[in-house]
């Protein structure tokens, strides 16, 4: 896939989500944050990966998204708290069944 390509899909996905669901809250936060590979030691699209392949770490995924760029800011922190995390596999669950409602097509 192309940057293009890319670049369609992901404004399908933001047209089919809004910021008060679950999967437009996670989205914010992406918006806000910044992945810095030297710091991570990940690729951003294997960082993004991890958290599908193991929601049972979004808490532990968050907090390291938050430090990959060492710069706290306060968009990231907002985002953060409007993501209302009480429940973590919850918020992943309701992520996913959202996420596969999403047509893009």
């Amino acid at each position: 896939m192309d940057n293009k390509q890319l670049l369609a899909h992901t404004m399908a996905c933001l047209l089919s989500t809004t910021p008060e669901t679950t999967l437009g809250e996670l989205l914010n936060f992406c918006l806000a944050a910044k992945i810095e590979p030297k710091n991570s030691g990940k690729t951003v699209l294997n960082f993004a990966e991890d958290l599908l392949e193991h929601p049972e770490k979004l808490t532990q995924w968050i907090s390291d998204a938050i430090d990959s760029d060492d710069d706290y800011s306060v968009d990231e922190m907002v985002a953060y708290s409007e993501m209302h995390l009480k429940n973590p596999n919850e918020f992943m669950n309701r992520l996913f069944e959202e996420l596969n409602a999403v047509n893009i097509r």
